[in-house]
């Protein structure tokens, strides 16, 4: 059987994966399984090994949840359930190339651990998915090549390339372009001139979580209490807390975010041509983002990118 693509992107606040049509979009967490009437299992829920809830599943029922902020992806001890989780429900125990990535600061010095975990996935023992009220699959994985390159890098090559892998303009190709990806706990500036990565590219301890501390500083002033770091997703998305219009506090509270952004920008001292800016909470910061030839992109994006790139690679 040959292998087919299959990427995968394991965020600090969401795990999401692709293989053709099929996607995978969980919160990056998971918790302690415990009965669940079935009227209240969900065709998108996960349970792993019939003892953990994974994502969405996990924060609806879990009393116990392991989320983790560990700056090395590779040594966060949610990682490895993340990954089987996301991987065994796209691929089952078929052949597959994996394409995924890290961020940028962290490229070099956790890369080796990337590889280790991702090989490590190879040897480990087969396990079982559930998905939603579906029967229970055993999962052994079975990854034949793998890429990893740095986060961001991914949007850049959503809007660089084809979903065939080529160029789609070579005239913006030549170009400086500058991704800023704006995840939960890092920014990732990757600079790209003439498809090349360049030197300044790096990640900032400066994500989405500092919006979200100050949004519960909010809550905790309005309402008189506020939701857990890993439950504010769902707040925002929905722009209302505990029956409140909550959506003015979520403006107020990535206005300080914006403008951290835009001077970690300007203090790269580079003229760009184009400035493509994604994440899951980008459109929360795009407006408020001053830049020329500015380009908005959605949570999905990353992993489009990293598809077309392992069309790239492997065709």
């Amino acid at each position: 059987m040959s292998s087919e693509l299959c990427v995968f992107d394991l965020g600090f606040s969401w795990s999401k994966g692709k293989k053709k049509n099929k996607i995978y979009v969980q919160p990056s967490i998971y918790g302690e399984a415990k009965p669940v009437f079935e009227e209240n299992i969900k065709q998108d829920d996960f349970v792993f090994n019939d003892d953990l809830f994974v994502g969405k599943l996990a924060l609806r029922h879990s009393d116990i949840k392991y989320f983790s902020l560990n700056d090395n992806k590779t040594e966060a001890m949610t990682s490895n359930v993340l990954m089987k989780t996301g991987l065994g429900y796209l691929n089952s125990s078929n052949p597959f190339n994996l394409v995924t990535g890290l961020p940028v600061k962290f490229y070099f010095t956790q890369r080796e651990h990337m590889m280790s975990l991702i090989e490590g996935l190879n040897e480990a023992d087969s396990y079982k998915i559930k998905k939603g009220k579906n029967k229970t699959n055993n999962i052994k994985i079975n990854i034949d090549k793998y890429k990893i390159v740095p986060q961001g890098y991914g949007i850049a090559m959503d809007f660089l390339l084809t979903p065939e892998g080529k160029i789609s303009n070579s005239g913006i190709a030549k170009k400086k372009i500058l991704v800023i990806d704006l995840g939960f706990y890092t920014l990732n500036l990757l600079g790209l001139d003439k498809m090349e990565i360049m030197k300044e590219s790096t990640s900032i301890i400066l994500g989405v979580e500092k919006a979200y501390k100050l949004l519960q500083t909010y809550l905790q002033k309005a309402v008189g209490k506020s939701p857990a770091i890993y439950e504010m997703d769902t707040c925002v998305i929905e722009g209302r807390y505990e029956g409140r219009d909550i959506r003015l506090l979520i403006q107020k509270a990535f206005r300080p975010l914006s403008i951290q952004i835009q001077n970690e920008v300007e203090s790269l001292n580079i003229n760009f041509d184009y400035h493509l800016i994604g994440g899951g909470a980008a459109h929360n910061v795009f407006e408020q983002i001053n830049l020329p030839n500015k380009i908005l992109f959605d949570q999905l994006s990353q992993i489009r990118g990293y598809e077309n790139v392992g069309v790239r690679l492997w065709k």
